[in-house]
């Protein structure tokens, strides 16, 4: 996903909240949106808006996400680090770095 997607996908909804008709026309083809319909329209563009940031922050994420994981395999094959059960490559190399240059903090305390 890009900026100019989520632009787009915010002009379309704009668009649907702006097609109102005037009740005094007479076209067949005329959308009227009461209140209720033009609540939902702005409930469904605020989770459109926010489906598609959360979408472009994880497709920033995964990349690194696989370079974690790559290193991680690379330190556990110089055996640097011997995984858990339930732990993935990408979290263990994260915990190795985070021990070593984070003065003992977890991973997920050394992030906030």
């Amino acid at each position: 996903m890009t900026d100019k997607l989520k632009d787009k996908i915010e002009k379309f909804l704009t668009m649907c909240l702006k097609s109102k008709a005037k009740p005094e026309q007479d076209d067949d083809n005329a959308i009227t949106v009461d209140t209720i319909t033009e609540d939902m329209h702005r409930e469904l563009a605020a989770d459109a808006v926010a489906i598609t940031s959360n979408l472009m922050e994880l497709q920033r994420l995964l990349p690194l996400s696989r370079q974690l994981a790559d290193l991680g395999r690379l330190l556990e094959s110089q055996g640097k680090i011997t995984l858990q059960a339930d732990e993935a490559y990408d979290e263990a190399a994260l915990k190795f770095f985070c021990e070593l240059y984070g003065g003992g903090m977890s991973p997920s305390k050394a992030l906030h």
